[in-house]
């Protein structure tokens, strides 16, 4: 009798996807690629990856990384990509769009979503380093294309699930697009107008899946909040790309996050968001409030 009842739960673990994605009723996050390791066990590279569980059951992933180091991450996590709703971009740079050139081990043919700017070749170009192709790859390109589905403005994908694009960028505001250029000779700067982000709506307030926060982490925020007025920050996850702000460009951020973020707000940033920003974070709203996001790791909410 013992035998058949587990030969039943593994039969609806199956069926569900995996224990992870058969829970219903709350959002759940897993960071499938990050700069760093929440552990030994899972494997880090330079990129981001985002595997999105909403409460309906329907599983969503924000980037890919650079490689399939997120389709090695998921095995780990017991975290099923099949049959995924969609495949979200937050911009068209190497170490976010990388993995999709590993697509065909996905079952079900997710559609994949993004600005149309995601295509444009570009390049980084520093002094004293050599030119990088940072566009899409090719192969992520030839295996991307067919299932394309071009986001301007703010869009619903899902049950509470937004996509931002064409974020503001007021004159004078930050927006860190330095080093990225059109052409390989470092002339045509890139504005890197195809940056996205991803919001989730919860009872207790709003997730912010950030990629890179290209457009800015203040004029990201402050499109969310005209979206959403009455909602509180519950958790702010991603690269940040304030590795390079300095403390007058910090403050403000902090200081805007200061009137959004809701009670339990915790913010884990990755990927470009920079050492001197999580310890400027850190000091205005603690260590307990700022957390590492590492590849590995499962948030719920």
């Amino acid at each position: 009798m013992m035998k058949k009842w587990v030969l039943v739960l593994l039969s609806l673990v199956f069926l569900t996807g995996t224990a992870f994605g058969g829970t219903m009723g709350k959002l759940k996050i897993a960071i499938l690629c990050n700069d760093t390791p929440a552990s030994n066990q899972y494997m880090a590279e330079h990129g981001v990856s985002i595997f999105v569980g909403l409460p309906n059951g329907h599983h969503w992933l924000f980037d890919t990384g650079t490689t399939d180091v997120y389709q090695l991450n998921a095995k780990k996590m017991g975290i099923s990509l099949d049959n995924l709703k969609g495949i979200i971009i937050s911009h068209g740079h190497d170490d976010h769009t990388g993995g999709l050139a590993f697509y065909p081990r996905l079952k079900g043919d997710p559609p994949i979503y993004g600005h149309p700017y995601i295509w444009a070749k570009q390049y980084q170009v520093k002094k004293g380093a050599p030119v990088r192709i940072c566009g899409m790859p090719y192969m992520a390109r030839k295996y991307a294309a067919p299932h394309f589905h071009a986001v301007h403005g703010i869009i619903k994908l899902d049950q509470d699930l937004y996509f931002f694009t064409d974020v503001p960028r007021p004159a004078g505001s930050y927006a860190p697009t330095k080093g990225k250029f059109f052409n390989e000779d470092g002339t045509g700067p890139c504005p890197i107008t195809d940056d996205g982000t991803l919001v989730v709506k919860t009872p207790k307030g709003l997730v912010v899946l950030f990629g890179c926060g290209h457009a800015g982490y203040v004029n990201i925020l402050k499109d969310i909040h005209q979206k959403f007025p009455q909602e509180k920050l519950v958790a702010v996850i991603g690269g940040l790309h304030l590795k390079s702000a300095n403390d007058k460009v910090l403050a403000k951020a902090a200081a805007y996050t200061e009137t959004l973020k809701g009670k339990g707000f915790t913010f884990y940033g990755g990927h470009c968001t920079g050492k001197n920003a999580i310890a400027f974070f850190k000091t205005k709203f603690g260590d307990k409030a700022v957390q590492p996001m590492g590849a590995g790791r499962v948030l719920e909410f």
